[in-house]
């Protein structure tokens, strides 16, 4: 029988060693990989991160996770982290058709639709299997635009395709909720609909605070009080499920806990225009024409011109006091900024029939802007854009419009592109 040398027996214990542990290393990149595609069936795109993350780890060179790292990130709205990964894909695989594809559907998903727009809806056939992340990218990018029309064109699309996809869900209720917030009431069970569906898919807060909502514009204040105590031991300083929960307390005749909602809020949000309109109540509630009259004049002066209602109150409340002088310059201010709404209104009815008017749709823009309608001006900035890509002046609103909102790479962007010549637009 032959004897084995010692050192070829070392070497094949080292040899099977190294081989055990490359592949347990491989096999736990892959399980990695596993769980974010699995992740991602069910829309957790923060748990496929983390799952991506400790994936490249091993497989740091793989230029096809990176893709799928930065297409997760895009998908969670960490837009910026997904540029970078992004370009450590193109680092390492090169402008591949789906390298491509992900730069079209961050650029549309950021709001930046010019060139990119007729491409992605290339993609829109039934059987493109890209199809729904691009209804998802282009929903996303109009409703950044403001452009509600056109983004629940796409969101109604995308849910014939993948009825239980509750993110989809989610951005289409809050779209309805936008509506009703503009006095279209009709909508609010739609925002209901959507809501109950997105929750029984995928809990989260954001969907509860829209269910409370949209429960208590229908009416039934009973059951959004039920979801805004929820909320509130979740997270007992956040302004809309305080401002909900006294709401719902108010009609409930708890007048004092409603007060005490309110003032914690307050104290936050000195300048919270719908808090204070809402203290001014309870003060005229409790006959407290002093204090009534102080939180009124406050939420008069915090609320955008176009929110009348505070100010439309504290003339009942002056001329029930008789002090008419008062009352006689607040009905006058009143009369001046509906004055100004229905300019606006007639204006925008004359653009829609004059859709090729660049002009008047700026100087909408513009009046909208200073109403403190500022959806319905940004809405109508892009439009001008759209129609005539080197506007100068609406590109410098859009940039300030951004920096204001604290989005200072869209910010840049408009900015670069908006130097006036003499003629107010971009040479």
């Amino acid at each position: 029988m032959r004897r084995r040398h010692p050192y070829l027996v070392l070497l094949g214990l080292f040899l099977t060693v190294v081989v055990t542990g490359t592949a347990t290393v491989f096999f736990w990149a892959q399980y990695h990989l596993d769980a974010a595609q699995q992740a991602l069936e069910r829309y957790a795109f923060d748990e496929a991160q983390r799952h991506l993350d400790l994936c490249l780890k091993v497989r740091r060179g793989s230029a096809a996770v990176h893709l799928l790292a930065a297409q997760t990130a895009r998908r969670r709205d960490a837009c910026e982290e997904a540029e970078r990964r992004l370009a450590t894909c193109i680092q390492l695989g090169g402008m591949t058709s789906s390298a491509a594809l992900e730069r079209m559907l961050l650029s549309a998903q950021q709001g930046d639709l010019d060139g990119v727009e007729a491409s992605l809806r290339m993609h829109l056939g039934v059987d493109d299997p890209d199809s729904v992340l691009v209804l998802e990218a282009l929903a996303k990018g109009y409703a950044s635009r403001f452009w509600e029309t056109q983004a629940l064109e796409c969101l109604n699309s995308l849910l014939k395709r993948q009825p239980r996809h509750p993110l989809a869900l989610l951005m289409r209720a809050r779209l309805w909720e936008n509506r009703v917030r503009k006095g279209e009431m009709e909508y609010a069970q739609d925002a209901l609909r959507d809501y109950e569906k997105a929750l029984e898919l995928m809990p989260s807060f954001e969907g509860e605070l829209g269910l409370a909502g949209a429960l208590y514009c229908l009416g039934r204040p009973w059951e959004a009080l039920l979801v805004y105590e929820r909320l509130y031991a979740l997270q007992p300083t956040h302004p809309e499920v305080l401002l909900g929960l006294a709401r719902c307390r108010y009609i409930q005749h708890d007048v004092d806990e409603a007060r005490r909602l309110l003032d914690d809020l307050l104290a936050q949000h000195p300048h919270q225009a719908a808090a204070l309109l809402e203290r001014g109540r309870l003060a005229l509630h409790a006959g407290q024409g002093v204090e009534a009259e102080k939180w009124l004049r406050r939420a008069a002066s915090a609320a955008p011109r176009y929110d009348v209602e505070p100010l439309r109150l504290l003339c009942r409340f002056l001329e029930a006091a008789q002090q008419t002088a008062e009352a006689r310059r607040c009905r006058e201010e009143l009369r001046s900024r509906e004055n100004q709404i229905l300019d606006v209104e007639r204006r925008i009815l004359r653009a829609n029939r004059e859709p090729d008017d660049v002009a008047l749709r700026y100087e909408i823009a513009m009046d909208l802007m200073r109403l403190g309608r500022q959806q319905d001006a940004v809405a109508a900035l892009f439009f001008v854009v759209e129609q005539q890509p080197q506007h100068g002046p609406a590109r410098q609103a859009l940039s300030d419009y951004f920096e204001r909102v604290g989005q200072s790479g869209r910010a840049a962007y408009y900015r670069r592109a908006a130097l006036p010549n003499a003629h107010g637009n971009i040479p």
